[in-house]
């Protein structure tokens, strides 16, 4: 039996632009939805669909978060009949991890949500690990579509909040058809 074919990732994004607004006499607060007016060009959600094909063959097992290293038992701890520990399907990350070695190839789709609750994960997408201009607070998420020529793979790091907080993320890192 061969590698499958024409595998894809179908993605979507959907936004509806609000505001907050306090009135003034009261500490109460409410949201309006942007748009609501009809001379309003916003008046509309916003967001879009799409789909990537990736390569019918992935870098390893780690490639999702859920099939990551750390779900398998001789992997974990040496007593992990005692603990009782079983892989979440989350990354727990302080320091910057990239989530790849593989430089062979190009990525054509990234995912990233932080699964923590009070910490940003905070990603960078250059080889050295620097300059984190992507932040994701505590549970956000982003997904970039690579151009199959210039996003690596392997430049693709996640650190928690300036690299000394901790924080858990969901990932999907996978390279180009």
């Amino acid at each position: 039996m061969g590698a499958p074919n024409a595998r894809r990732i179908i993605f979507s994004s959907y936004v509806v632009p609000t505001t907050a607004v306090a009135a003034e006499e009261l500490s109460v607060h409410h949201t309006e939805f942007l748009g609501s007016t009809s001379i309003d060009t916003l008046s509309k959600t916003l967001g879009g669909k799409g789909s990537v094909t990736i390569h019918a063959t992935q870098w390893g097992d780690g490639w999702v978060s859920f099939s990551h290293q750390g779900a398998y038992w001789e992997d974990q701890s040496d007593v992990w009949e005692l603990v009782g520990e079983t892989w979440s399907g989350e990354l727990s990350i302080t320091a910057a991890v990239k989530l790849t070695d593989d430089t062979s190839t190009t990525c054509a789709f990234v995912y990233i949500k932080n699964t923590g609750t009070s910490v940003n994960a905070e990603v960078s997408l250059n080889d050295t690990g620097g300059n984190y201009y992507i932040i994701i607070p505590p549970g956000g998420s982003v997904h970039l579509r690579g151009d199959g020529t210039t996003l690596e793979c392997n430049k693709v790091y996640v650190r928690g909040a300036s690299g000394s907080s901790t924080t858990t993320i969901e990932y999907i890192i996978a390279k180009a058809a």
